[in-house]
């Protein structure tokens, strides 16, 4: 029998990768099998030496209760790189309330890291990512963002358990211009 509904479902959920997503939330940082789910889900393409970083980083993190601004900081001392996006994938992993920095969603908000140095592109990555926090907690308070909500959470109710963050991340992260 063919359900319709579920395939769609199923369908829809793969193209936002929220079944790979789900494993990656329920993982161990520590794991094997998570930093490849993680690499794969997040598009992590740095070679073995930053990974060994990022992941000794995010179970530090983790435990710690680190900021974005400790994890961006942090990266950035261990591997020379502003790492914005990976330290905010790993924030929202750690916290699924925080959002996720990408391009998608600061093309969407209209946001553009600035800086001549290195270093006030790291300064003003942790000011710029605070934009996006306080973005989304204003947006979360708005009507429209609970249409949104409910239509996830109707297209997708096996994935109703994702933070209200991670939920509007997903459309604005799908919203291309």
């Amino acid at each position: 029998m063919i359900d319709a509904n579920k395939v769609l479902q199923d369908q829809l959920a793969r193209s936002l990768g929220l079944d790979r997503y789900e494993e990656i939330m329920q993982g161990d940082p520590q794991s094997s099998d998570f930093q490849r789910f993680f690499n794969g889900y997040y598009r992590i393409r740095r070679n073995e030496e930053w990974r060994q970083h990022y992941y000794a980083l995010f179970c530090k993190a983790r435990d710690a209760h680190y900021s974005f601004g400790q994890i961006i900081t942090e990266l950035y001392h261990n591997t020379g790189n502003i790492e914005a996006s990976f330290s905010s994938k790993m924030l929202a992993t750690i916290d699924a309330s925080k959002p996720i920095w990408d391009q998608y969603v600061l093309q969407n908000l209209g946001l553009v890291l600035t800086g001549k140095t290195k270093e006030e592109k790291l300064q003003n990555a942790v000011r710029l990512y605070d934009s996006i926090v306080a973005w989304y907690e204003e947006y979360l308070k708005t009507e429209e963002a609970n249409e949104n909500i409910k239509a996830f959470d109707r297209l997708l109710p096996d994935y109703a358990w994702i933070s209200n963050t991670k939920k509007i991340d997903c459309l604005l992260w799908s919203k291309r211009a």
